[in-house]
């Protein structure tokens, strides 16, 4: 969908009410998919048809630059002053090409929390299996996607219900753009030993630095001769709500 129609309703909008802050909410629930789908948080209708487009990313410098009379950009934010261009569709060429001049956030959220975490302990025979490198063994993992135009570190906080288990923690990267797949059974800690107990209820907190990710957490149970019964789960990873 083009900005056309979106601006379109704003004009009607404000033509049917008298009230910008009642617009801004009808604009903004119309459109909220939409909106994220391009990038931007949140748009403020304002007087004498200027709109405030907030984007969730920054203004990229390097970026080829084209101007346009009626758009100012900021770091998070462009100015539209409908006003100076002959129609919707002039503006709505306008704002996707500005758009363009800055770094995508990414999708997702900041901080992720998944809160059912369980790993079993392999039996005598499941380690001798592991061992000869046959089979497949319970285990848990974490998936990360980043879809942002930002490299970022993310922090991996392993929270235990046994108050005698100390939480422990650790860091990884992932690149814009890329995603990143750990099976939790394999980190480490500093002095080589797993860095997450077996047999222990424990939640992970999942925060990322520098832009925004999505999380997923998936686990698999086997039991039987050779691991021949096995069970998969996705365990969802919830973003706090603002």
């Amino acid at each position: 969908m083009p900005f056309t129609k979106f601006l379109n309703t704003i004009k009607d909008y404000s033509h049917e009410v008298d009230d910008l802050q009642t617009v801004n909410a009808l604009v903004n629930s119309a459109f909220k998919d939409w909106i994220a789908s391009k990038g931007i948080g949140q748009v403020v209708v304002l007087e004498n048809g200027k709109i405030i487009i907030n984007i969730n990313g920054q203004f990229n410098p390097e970026a080829s630059q084209i101007s346009f009379r009626g758009i100012k950009n900021y770091d998070n934010f462009i100015s539209v002053d409908i006003e100076q261009f002959t129609s919707p569709e002039e503006v709505s060429e306008a704002i996707e090409k500005t758009l363009k001049s800055y770094f995508s956030e990414g999708d997702g959220a900041y901080v992720w929390i998944v809160p059912d975490g369980y790993m079993a302990s392999l039996t005598e025979e499941e380690k001798e299996w592991e061992a000869g490198g046959g089979g497949y063994f319970s285990h848990e993992s974490i998936c990360v996607s980043n879809t942002s135009d930002f490299d970022t570190t993310c922090i991996l906080e392993v929270l235990y219900e046994d108050a005698g288990h100390q939480n422990t923690s650790c860091e990884f990267q992932v690149e814009a753009h890329r995603s990143v797949h750990y099976r939790l059974d394999k980190l480490k800690a500093g002095n080589d030993d797993p860095l997450i107990a077996k047999d222990q209820p424990t939640s992970y907190k999942i925060t990322s630095l520098s832009a925004k990710i999505v999380v997923q957490g998936s686990r698999i149970l086997t039991s039987g001769n050779r691991s021949e019964f096995a069970s998969f789960g996705t365990v969802m990873a919830w973003p706090p709500q603002p």
